[in-house]
């Protein structure tokens, strides 16, 4: 009894970092999707698009892709996903502020490698002082 309780004890706790929010389409694309970037008197907006990029980290790279700006990232292996470090030039921790995801109007707590983007999902990363 007690090695069951310890095996299911250690597969939870494996998990604990790693969190997915939303599921890829069976078809791989998502439709209609929109991202603001937002930092001192720098704005992108990527507006009404359909992407196979489905997770918000990769849909920030195809914006940077398409419009020609940085992004500097780490990838995370506790947490199973990119951490992003700058856009633009524009570093975490300049000023105190910090890059933070918002889907919907609402703040994420997932990595953005692991929240997966729904038909019509609208993402805004804005440089701010921290939420934490």
């Amino acid at each position: 009894m007690f090695a069951l309780v310890f095996i299911i004890g250690v597969v939870s706790q494996s998990n604990l970092f790693s969190v997915t929010i939303g599921k890829k389409d069976s078809d791989g694309v998502v439709e209609n999707i929109s991202m603001k970037l937002s930092a001192y008197d720098w704005d992108v907006e990527y507006l009404n698009i359909d992407t196979k990029n489905a997770t918000v980290a990769d849909f920030l790279f195809e914006c940077a892709e398409r419009y020609n700006f940085s992004v500097k990232k780490e990838y995370w292996g506790g947490y199973d996903s990119f951490f992003i470090e700058a856009i633009n030039d524009i570093e975490n921790g300049k000023d105190d502020m910090y890059w933070q995801y918002y889907v919907n109007d609402k703040f994420a707590d997932v990595g953005c490698s692991n929240y997966f983007l729904n038909d019509d999902d609208d993402v805004e990363w804005i440089f701010e002082p921290p939420r934490w």
